[in-house]
């Protein structure tokens, strides 16, 4: 609508803001109309990222920025493939937690092994606390190889038994705030997604 994400552009942001403001006032319109418990929910929707973008870019066609990749970020969040800190992206996202009633993330994915740096995690917890997170995930690699049990992050060779065969190496990686197994059993969209994302140092 603007030509860029909220990520990027303070305008885009708050728009964005604006819009989603829009829906949870809808709501809670008619929950006093209906008497019904109405909410807003900032959907993660893994299936649909995809097949949204599929059913947009058919109808529309191809258009920088918006089609032009395999999936569609999810909800509110800053596109996984912007750069920019872990704190700014948390600031970024906090004020839609506030509007989205029924349920919302924020995740922060680092490029190490945490346990090796607790000090950081402990900055990430407290900046998601004090900007106002309701729900918010630390995302790490975590490997295993299947052969000797080791734990921890593996490129391409464990670095105890120097494992290469990758069906005998376990991936967990978060897909919205839960934490799945192989990367294969992820729709080709989601692996796209994972793929992109920016890791914050």
């Amino acid at each position: 609508l603007t030509g860029k994400h909220h990520g990027e552009s303070q305008e885009a942001c708050d728009l964005g803001y604006d819009i989603i403001s829009f829906m949870r006032n809808k709501m809670d319109n008619a929950i006093d109309e209906y008497q019904l418990n109405y909410s807003l929910l900032a959907t993660p929707a893994e299936s649909f990222a995809g097949k949204a973008l599929r059913s947009t870019r058919k109808k529309h066609g191809v258009i920088e920025g918006v089609t032009d990749r395999d999936y569609f970020t999810n909800s509110f969040h800053v596109p996984v493939y912007h750069k920019l800190s872990a704190i700014d992206k948390i600031k970024k996202e906090a004020p839609f937690h506030e509007l989205t009633n029924a349920g919302h993330i924020t995740y922060i994915e680092l490029d190490g092994d945490a346990s090796k740096n607790i000090s950081a995690l402990e900055t990430i917890v407290r900046s998601m606390k004090e900007n106002g997170i309701g729900y918010g995930s630390i995302n790490h690699p975590v490997d295993r190889c299947k052969k000797c049990k080791h734990k921890g992050i593996i490129d391409n060779e464990c670095p105890k038994c120097g494992n290469i065969d990758e069906s005998e190496i376990e991936r967990i990686r978060r897909i919205t705030g839960y934490l799945v197994g192989t990367l294969d059993k992820w729709n080709s969209s989601k692996r796209a997604e994972e793929s992109q994302r920016v890791k914050h140092q």
